[in-house]
């Protein structure tokens, strides 16, 4: 592991090299203008060894590791870090399932030269109990023939792989994982966005595509994605958390004549990531533990993390007056950026409504 990017890789300390921070940096408004691949920033980080820490269920107890990793990406663009927290998802499932194929592939999206695909929203809705499963299975006599939409995925590249869930005609609910360049894969013309122009996102639609049995990553549905939540909550939380830092930072750096009535609400905000952060770092060390975040504990983390990137965004972006109003302004990108965040799954809405369920 490179001295250099990444000391006492347990912790949440991680120093982006400053190659590249400053080529993240310096293709961030161009990947928000839809100019380039953001998945060039997968190889950068496999070269360091830090695509891949923690996984799965916190490994070696470096989760808090990799969340510092993506913060630091989303500090400087959210392209990179969005495309890389897909990416470190689908390591993550490939990981847990710990299956032979799982295996076979796992080392390409560890170099970070396949990129990753996690096509799984209506998955965690299905546990939630507030959506369904989309894609169905058709037991065939050696494998199972999928159908059904996926309405949102990025990072859908060519030689991308891509895990999603399914229901088969028995009623199992599997996990499984494939290739996107396998027959019967449709994948949408590219989104325009707001903002994240060039994470590759769009939407995909199966047809008789086939897989065998060693395609199916688990069975066990629920203790899968339970154990695995925290995972992906704590990482969507550093997402936000990178964002939130640097939007603070530059408004504070305009607290000065009028604008100094919003020293309050900047003040706040950086009590509010304060604590966002340090809960994160703690949630994230406490995953694979005696001590593992409940359901509602994570939820309300993550929710918080929105919130925060939301506020902090706003207010970067009333600071900045005029000048930010420009789209090709840092604090316009950023505000487009953390528009995202309460759509990005599970939605703003979903959480509020998780959050009411588990009160109840």
């Amino acid at each position: 592991m490179s001295t250099a990017s990444l000391q006492n890789p347990a912790s949440s300390v991680f120093t982006l090299p400053a190659n590249i921070a400053e080529e993240i940096s310096a293709r961030a408004d161009a990947l928000d203008r839809g100019e380039g691949e953001s998945r060039a920033v997968l190889t950068s980080l496999a070269e360091i060894e830090a695509l891949d820490l923690g996984a799965p269920r916190n490994t070696n107890g470096e989760l808090a590791a990799m969340a510092a990793v993506i913060s630091a990406l989303s500090e400087r663009c959210m392209s990179s870090a969005f495309t890389t927290w897909a990416h470190r998802m689908t390591i993550e499932y490939l990981a847990a399932g710990d299956t032979p194929y799982a295996e076979l592939v796992l080392p390409r999206l560890r170099s970070g030269h396949s990129p990753g695909i996690t096509g799984m929203a209506s998955a965690f809705r299905e546990l939630a109990g507030c959506g369904s499963l989309e894609i169905t299975a058709t037991t065939v006599s050696d494998g199972y023939l999928l159908d059904g939409p996926i309405r949102w995925a990025s990072n859908l590249y060519d030689d991308a792989l891509l895990v999603t869930a399914v229901r088969t005609d028995k009623g199992e609910k599997l996990i499984v994982a494939l290739p996107l360049g396998t027959p019967g894969i449709k994948v949408g013309k590219p989104f325009s966005l707001l903002a994240l122009g060039s994470t590759a996102s769009s939407f995909l639609s199966l047809s008789g595509v086939h897989i065998g049995p060693e395609n199916v990553l688990t069975r066990d549905f629920d203790d899968y994605l339970t154990t695995l939540r925290p995972t992906f909550m704590v990482l969507q939380t550093a997402l936000c958390v990178g964002l939130a830092r640097t939007s603070i930072a530059s408004a504070r750096d305009s607290l000065t004549g009028v604008n100094s009535v919003f020293c309050a609400e900047v003040e706040s905000l950086t009590g509010k990531l304060a604590l966002v952060n340090s809960t994160m770092v703690k949630t994230a060390h406490s995953v694979g533990t005696d001590i593992a975040p409940t359901r509602a504990e994570l939820l309300a983390l993550r929710l918080a993390g929105a919130e925060l990137a939301t506020g902090a965004a706003t207010v970067e972006a009333k600071t900045a007056g005029g000048k930010g109003y420009a789209r090709n302004s840092a604090a316009s990108r950023r505000f487009r950026e953390a528009a995202f965040i309460p759509v990005q799954s599970p939605s703003e809405a979903q959480l509020r409504w998780e959050l009411a369920s588990c009160e109840q």
